[in-house]
Parts: structure tokens; sequence; C-alpha cells
């Protein structure tokens, strides 16, 4: 067995929380190793954010050049994989993070046993631990037909199904809905809850669910199937759905959740609970205090820019900072078509919390910096909640080509604090996509008022 190397802080996974909790802590100073069992970047190179937004861009890039059938998906898919790995390996280098392969699990609470490839074990002292080894989709479709897939399964399929049945009206399921109807597949979408994206405002809910419709996809709500007992065969499954009309499609995509990656990490070697995500205080501590568990594997936010915010929370607090992570100040992005984005509260959430919210919901056509919008307005819808007795912001939803960067925007303006009238005297480059806030401001002014 080989010696102990010490270091300050050990990461175990590279996604997007543990390659940013670990670049940012080397570059605070501090020796640090990242372990990784596969390839760098984990899912959110290979099968997750860049993947599904590579599908697209493959199918669009298709659509313009007039080549009918399968886009050049793997290709793309490999080249976006080959320079994203790259781009990480040049960051991790200049950071000084030091990059081990390997199986890594926890020893105890200040080792890490190393099992490399050559079956040459190793152990790796730290002072602190950084658990960052992510999720996979909870449906494996063992044992029910080759036809049923979860996420991973489906992307790596090297025919375009005909009949695509979803399961599932999160963040994935819409997107893989948008995409593969976007690819003319007749899709079929089934959520058992009353709406689409039941954790996002009802505003973005009922756009996502009005443009699916309106592209072509069949969207049953408040509906549960069994997919562990269809009727038909395995190959040529059969569903009846609101008990009347009946479905064969050719794949079933199950996009019902995740599990993390906790096994074999060795967390009952330290008493670590699982339940089945690793828990976790404010801190993102688990019950070893030294031991910190971020991104996906803990549960709380299933989304690349949650596990970011919870990376540089952990590493605050190892720098000896007073933070605390709140996943309602993090940004996020449904990439449908068009997308959606979100910041803040939503209005059902401040009601529940008994603010004293107004909100605002405006649709415009915009001229922008983009030339293109010259010719062709683009269409941005956006609802903003403002707490009636303090004038701050409390949420903005956009939904639009660029809802990301209106969002992000108006997370400042949350994080900071900022009343509507501060907001309205910020003068932004004109024309441009961040004035869209700012015409929806005298209206909330007024609101507030009376």
């Amino acid at each position: 067995m080989s010696e102990r190397k010490s270091y300050q802080v050990a990461v175990i996974g590279s996604g997007a929380g543990g390659k940013k909790a670990a670049i940012l802590a080397a570059r605070n100073g501090l020796r640090v190793v990242l372990v990784e069992e596969g390839v760098l970047g984990g899912t959110t190179f290979d099968r997750g954010y860049y993947s599904v937004r590579a599908f697209r861009a493959s199918a669009e890039a298709a659509k313009e050049s007039s080549q009918a059938g399968w886009p050049d998906w793997f290709s793309a898919r490999s080249q976006v994989r080959a320079w994203l790995t790259q781009n990480l390996e040049n960051t991790l280098d200049k950071a000084g993070v030091e990059v081990r392969f390997g199986r890594g699990s926890l020893a105890d609470g200040n080792t890490i046993s190393l099992e490399k490839a050559s079956g040459e074990p190793e152990l790796i002292r730290a002072e602190y631990i950084i658990l960052a080894t992510g999720s996979r989709p909870a449906f494996d479709g063992q044992n029910i037909g080759p036809n049923f897939v979860n996420s991973d399964q489906l992307l790596n399929r090297t025919e375009l199904p005909k009949r695509l049945l979803i399961v599932g009206g999160g963040y994935l399921g819409c997107e893989l809905a948008s995409v593969y109807r976007f690819l003319r597949c007749d899709v079929t979408l089934i959520e058992k809850r009353e709406r689409l994206l039941p954790d996002w405002d009802e505003f973005v809910s009922a756009f996502i669910a009005q443009k699916l419709r309106s592209s072509g996809v069949s969207l049953h709500l408040g509906q549960e199937l069994d997919l562990l007992h269809p009727g038909g065969t395995r190959a040529e499954p059969t569903f009846t759905i609101e008990g009347q009309s009946s479905i064969s499609p050719d794949v079933v995509l199950a996009a019902t959740g995740r599990r993390p990656n906790i096994e074999n990490l060795g967390l009952e070697n330290l008493g670590i609970a699982a339940d089945p995500f690793i828990r976790v205080d404010e801190s993102l501590r688990t019950s070893v205090p030294n031991v910190f568990a971020i991104g996906d594997v803990n549960g709380l936010g299933l989304l690349d820019s949650v596990a970011v915010a919870q990376a540089r929370v952990a590493v605050g607090v190892i720098l000896g900072k007073k933070v605390r992570f709140s996943q309602r100040w993090v940004p996020r992005c449904v990439h449908t078509d068009p997308p959606v984005a979100s910041v803040g509260w939503t209005e059902e959430e401040a009601g529940r919390a008994g603010l004293s919210a107004v909100a605002c919901s405006e649709t415009f056509h915009l001229v922008t910096d983009d030339e293109k919008s010259v010719l062709e307005p683009v269409p941005i819808a956006l609802k903003i909640l403002v707490d009636a007795e303090s004038r701050q912001v409390l949420g903005v939803h956009a939904i639009g080509r660029h809802a990301a960067e209106l969002v992000n925007m108006a997370a400042v303006a949350i994080r900071s604090g900022m009343t509507i009238e501060e907001l309205s005297e910020i003068t932004f480059v004109h024309p441009s996509l961040a004035e869209t806030i700012q015409e929806c401001l005298p209206r909330l002014g007024s609101i507030t008022a009376g």
C-alpha cells in the first residue's frame, strides 16, 4: 500500500460541485486533491446539462441544413466532452489542484482510501473532505423490457423513436419532450401531479404546458402510470391514459427522479446518515464536522447551479467564513423551447410564508443589442414579485431566449436587497434585455404605493 499523502482539502467527484470546490479551495491557497473514478467533469459533461444542450444544438443544426433523419449527435457530444475535459484539466492545473484517478472511499474522518485501476491501494489524508459524487437516474429499466429507459439510456440510443412516452414532468422530462418533439417524434408526456414543474411559479408551469401542447406534445397531468405492469408485450407495451385512450410507444422514458451515488463510499465507517441522500446542515456538513457533502449527493437541489453554490459555501466554511446555503437565491434554468429561468420566491411560496408580496407580469417584444432583433423582436415574458412593505425584489421568473441572463441580473438585485426605486435608477445599455425588468417597475410601484 502506498504511503499517505497529506492535503488540506480532498474532494471526491469532479462534477459541477466537485470541480468548483477544488478550484476555489486551491485559489484560496489550500493544498487540494481531487479524486475522480471515471472521467473529469462527471455527469454534467457526459450525460447532463452539456449533453442535452449539445443534443438540441445538433437537432437545430440538422434542421437548418435541411438534413433528414437523426442528427450527428454522438459526434457533437464527443467533441463537446473532449473540449470541456481539456479545459477543465487546464484550469485544475493552473489552480494547483492535484488530480488522482480511482474509486475513493472514506476510511476515517481524515483519510480516503483510493482504489486505483492498477489495483494498488493508496491512502490520502486531508483535514477536510468534500463528497461530490453526484447522482444517477432512479429508474434502471431492468426486468421490464428493452424499450423502457432512463435519460442516460435514451441519450445513448442510436435510433430516433417514432412514439416516445415520457413519464415525469420535471425539468428533464420537459427538456427532452421539447427536443424530441422538435425532431418530429410523437411525444406523450404524463405527470402524476396537477402541473408541470410543480416547484416553479405557476406562471412558468402554465407557459411550459401551453408551449408543449402547441408544439404537438400530448400532455396529461394528474395521471399516474404503472410502469412495472404495462399491457401488451415487453417489446410492444401499451398503456391506458385517463381510463380511455390507449397508446403504444416504441420507447418509454422514466424521468422520475434520481438517486445519489453513495454505494461503497464508506459512509457507514463514519456513521454518516443517508436516506437516501446524505444528510447535511446549512453549512453542508455531514454528521462528521470536517466531512461535507455537496451537489446532487445531498438531494437539496439537483441542478448544476445548486452544486456550484454549495461548493462556495463548503469552501467558505473551511476558510472560516460565516456562510450558509439557501437554495432560494440560486438561479435556475430549464432549457425548453424557449428556455425559462427563475430566482427567488414563487408567488405561492410567498403567500404561504405570509409575505405581503405583489406581482407584475408583462410580455415584451424587444429590440436588443442583438442585430437580428431589429428584424425579429425578441419575445420575453416576465413576472416580478416585490415585497409591498420593504419594496425589495422577492423573485423574478422569465420566459424567452435570454431568460437566464435576465434572471442572473435579477439575482444580483435580490442578493443586494435592492428596492424597486434603486433598481429603476440603474442605467443599462439601450436597447437591451436588462431594460425589461425596469419596464415592469412602474406598475409595481403604483401597486405597492396603493
